[in-house]
Formats: structure tokens, C-alpha cells, sequence
């Protein structure tokens, strides 16, 4: 590409400055006789009325030009790993999305194991057949029942204790429920849907338990493209040369946007939407977000998914954070809009709780506070408050980390478009990349790209999640 001169210093190597002929057949056309002479009188140590800085930012400009030349004329997507400049920018604004584990994918589609019951010979599992206001009543199946059990009933969201076992299917309580027919009747810390509660636990020296597992339900769902166009023209490159990378600065600015736009499609993306953003006009694109996924369609108890709650009230938080710990939530979190962020504040404010207003020396005094976390009314845990403006005002989502035995409960997978690190399985893989795109014959000056993921959210266990719609202020 360059001659090369032999007046630099000789442990330079015979390339000089290593400006060697490398993809000729892609940059030759790109660099002009202006730019070549520049590099020659450099190598030869010339500098008069040379401004290196400048020189290296008009090769810079020719290798773009020619490797946009190059995908032009070639049609070979050269893809950009974003790996290290996502994990550096990822903001405060997108807070599911920084929450969930993300690791990688395969294929065209993810194929997983949702974790219905854990097994085991412990609690009670059944449903009224009879919904009735007595202490008597009528269920599917009174095993694991014994007086002084506390039963939970899902549907009235109480707890009564066995007074007797009559028989298989009637059980008597130390006092009056209102049941519903089919309503869920459980015990047990953790009370996962399917288990068995006749199988063996104990078992003699030359004996054996019962032969329980898990139950999975077999989920699938294919990878979703998201991504955001970015440009720049070549003007503004030129002028911003001097300042800072304007280029690098657009594709910033389009990570942090694509950001934004994940946090909102793994809040409230709907798979059925054919409209923008989820679809193109014609058809539906996206993956279904935590409020389409939270139902019982998928699994989640009809208790876990509250509608039309009318004020927020720390009874009601109460309630839903214990049924998701009866299904064995761990790690739970709360995820909420900015009116329900104020609405906590509200109470926290009208609870009668003492808060102090510190002055500075100054005489300043900052009025207000904010709820970062809510004590768990069971285990005593910080129960973190996630706020998202993507929450749509009047919802709340009751979330978990892991289930039960330490399974992750909902994740990301990503599936990589460049090739990954070797260490990269062991880490959350981001799945942004940078993709130039060519210029138009119209607009030849107009350089664009596009910042993209392909992705799909998984819940694992949706039996550790909870819905609250139809809040209203407080």
C-alpha cells in the first residue's frame, strides 16, 4: 500500500510504521495520492507541514469508506462485538434488564423445562370439589392431612387449621371458610403444584423412599430480533474530528437506546401484537415480557394474578409477596411504576413512622424520601424496589430470583451473532453488536449502522411470580 522507506529507526522492523499492504483488494481504490504521500514522507521522517494526528484520521476515513465499499460490493455483514462497551454503559433506567441472568443460546429457538413441582413426600396438594361458607369441607384428596395442619386456601387467600380427617375427601376446620368449587388447597412452606403428598419421606435400614423427581412442562420459544438504526454523515465527522469520535458517540447513543427499547419488550411485549413496536404492521415479532408471561395460561396460580385492586396497601403487599414465597420464591423483588414508587412513599410517610429532616450547616433541609425496599413480613429480607418507567402505572410485579432448589427463575437468552470469548458461557452475555450498514447511490455521504440482539426471555418457574393491576394512587 505504502512504499517502505529505510530512514526510521531500524528496530521499527521492515514494515516501518506496520502500515503493511493488508486487504488491498478492499482499501487500494480507498486511499487517495494525498493521503499515500503523507504516509511517505512520514516513514521517511519528513513532518514538515505534516499533522500525523490528521493523517491517521483520513486513513481512518478511507478504511471505512472502503470496507462500506466492500459490504457493498461483497454483501458480507462485518458485525461489531458490543460486549465490553454494554457492560460499561448498561444504566439505572432498565432495571428487569439488568436483574435477569443472561447467558447463551443456540439454534433458532430456546427449548426449556418450566419446573412445575419439585416432588417430595411433604405438604398438601388439592382443590375443593364443593365450594361451600362451613368448617366442613369437601376436597379432592386428604392425604398429608392431620390435625393441626394449616391449610392455605388460594382463592380466599386464608389460612384455617384441621380440626379432623373424616375420611378421603372430607376434612373438618376449627373454624367457618367461604371456599370456591376448584379452588386450590396447599400446605407447607414450599408448596409446589403436582407434588406428591403420599410419598414416602421416611424410610427403615433396609428399605427405600419413594421415587419422586421434578415436573417440568416443555417450553419453546424462538429468538426475536431487536435492534435500532444509528447514522452519520460524513460532514459530521469531519467537523467533530477535532472534539471526539462522532461515529463512536452514535453508536453510544444507539446502545443506550436499544437498551431502553429491551427494557420495555421484557416488560410489556406481547407475542399476539402486530403493531409497532412488537410488529411491523402485518406481523406480530415480538417475545412475550414478564406481565404477558405472568398468567395462569403459563402456569402461575390464579391467586398470584390480582386484578382491579382498587389503593395500594401494605395488606395487599403483604399477601402477595407471601403466596409467592408458599410456591418457594427466592430472592423476590418488586417491580413498579413511578405512581406506585409515590404511592409507597405516601405510606411510608402516613404510617406514623418517625422521619427526621436533617439540616446542613447551611439551613438546607431536603424534604421527602424514597422506598428502596420493603421488609418481607415473613422472612425479614429487604425486598428490593425496582422502579421502571416502562411498568405501566397502576400495575405491580411481584418477582423472584431463583425457585425453591436454586433454579434460576426467569432469564435471557441471547443467542451471539460474533464470535464469543472463550470464558464467555460463564458471564452474562450482553448480544449487542454494531453492524455497518452501506450508504445509499442517494445519500453517499450518510454512513448507517444498526445495534442489534437476538434474544427471548424464559420464565422457569412461573409459579414464583405475581400480578397486581388496577392500583390506583394513594
Amino acid at each position: 500500500m505504502f512504499p517502505n522507506s529505510g530512514f526510521m529507526d531500524p528496530g521499527l522492523g521492515e514494515s516501518g510504521l506496520g502500515i503493511v499492504p493488508i486487504s488491498r483488494s478492499v482499501f487500494s481504490r480507498s486511499i487517495t495520492s494525498d493521503v499515500r504521500e503523507k504516509f511517505d514522507r512520514i516513514q521517511r521522517g519528513d513532518f514538515g507541514g505534516v499533522d500525523p494526528q490528521q493523517a491517521m484520521y483520513e486513513l481512518n476515513m478511507a478504511m471505512m469508506e472502503g470496507v462500506l465499499r466492500a459490504q457493498t460490493l461483497a454483501g458480507v455483514p462485518v458485525r461489531e462485538d458490543l460486549e465490553a462497551e454494554v457492560s460499561s454503559l448498561i444504566p439505572v433506567q432498565t432495571p428487569l434488564r439488568n436483574r435477569l441472568p443472561r447467558s447463551v443460546g443456540s439454534g433458532s429457538a430456546s427449548t426449556w423445562e418450566q419446573e412445575t413441582s419439585l416432588g417430595g413426600g411433604y405438604g398438601v396438594k388439592t382443590t375443593i370439589t364443593s365450594g361451600a361458607s362451613s368448617a366442613t369441607q369437601t376436597v379432592g384428596d386428604t392425604r398429608g392431612m392431620q390435625a393441626g395442619t394449616s391449610l392455605y386456601f388460594a382463592v380466599t387467600n386464608a389460612y384455617r387449621t384441621v380440626q379432623s380427617v373424616t375420611n378421603s375427601t372430607t376434612v373438618v376446620l376449627t373454624s367457618t371458610i367461604s371456599t370456591t368449587t376448584g379452588e386450590s388447597v396447599s400446605a407447607g412452606p414450599f408448596v409446589q403444584p403436582g407434588q406428591d403428598p403420599s410419598a414416602q419421606a421416611f424410610f427403615s435400614e433396609s428399605g427405600a423412599p419413594s421415587d419422586v423427581s421434578p415436573t417440568y412442562a416443555k417450553k419453546t420459544a424462538t429468538y426475536k430480533l431487536l435492534g435500532t438504526m444509528f447514522s452519520i454523515t460524513g460532514l459530521a465527522m469531519a467537523a467533530g474530528a477535532s472534539f471526539d469520535n462522532q461515529l463512536a458517540l452514535e453508536k453510544t447513543a444507539a446502545i443506550r437506546r436499544l437498551m431502553l427499547m429491551e427494557e420495555n419488550a421484557l416488560i410489556n411485549a406481547d407475542s399476539t401484537i402486530v403493531t409497532a413496536p412488537f410488529g411491523d404492521g402485518t406481523n406480530a415479532l415480538a417475545y412475550d415480557g414478564i406481565i404477558k408471561l405472568i398468567s395462569t395460561a403459563n402456569g402461575t396460580p390464579a391467586a398470584h394474578v390480582q386484578v382491579n385492586v382498587g389503593a395500594l396497601t401494605t395488606a395487599h403487599i403483604d399477601s402477595q409477596l407471601t403466596r409467592v414465597f408458599n410456591q418457594g420464591g427466592n430472592g423476590q423483588y418488586i417491580l413498579v411504576n413511578g405512581q406506585e414508587a409515590l404511592s409507597l412513599v405516601h405510606l411510608a410517610e402516613g404510617s406514623g413512622t418517625i422521619i427526621r429532616v436533617m439540616a446542613t450547616a447551611d439551613a438546607d433541609a431536603p424534604l421527602g424520601l424514597k422506598v428502596t425496599g420493603y421488609k418481607h413480613p415473613i422472612t425479614g429480607e429487604i425486598v428490593p424496589i425496582l422502579v421502571s418507567r416502562f411498568v405501566p402505572a397502576g400495575t405491580m410485579i411481584f418477582g423472584s430470583d431463583y425457585l425453591a432448589d436454586g433454579k434460576v427463575a426467569m432469564d435471557v437468552r441471547v443467542l451471539p451473532q460474533v464470535q464469543l470469548p472463550e470464558l464467555a458461557p460463564n458471564v452474562n452475555i450482553q448480544g449487542y453488536v454494531a453492524q455497518e450498514v452501506a450508504p445509499a447511490a442517494t445519500s453517499p455521504q450518510k454512513y448507517p449502522g444498526i445495534v442489534s440482539v437476538y434474544s427471548v426471555p424464559r420464565m422457569k418457574g412461573a409459579t414464583v411470580f405475581a400480578i397486581s393491576t388496577g392500583l390506583t394512587p394513594v
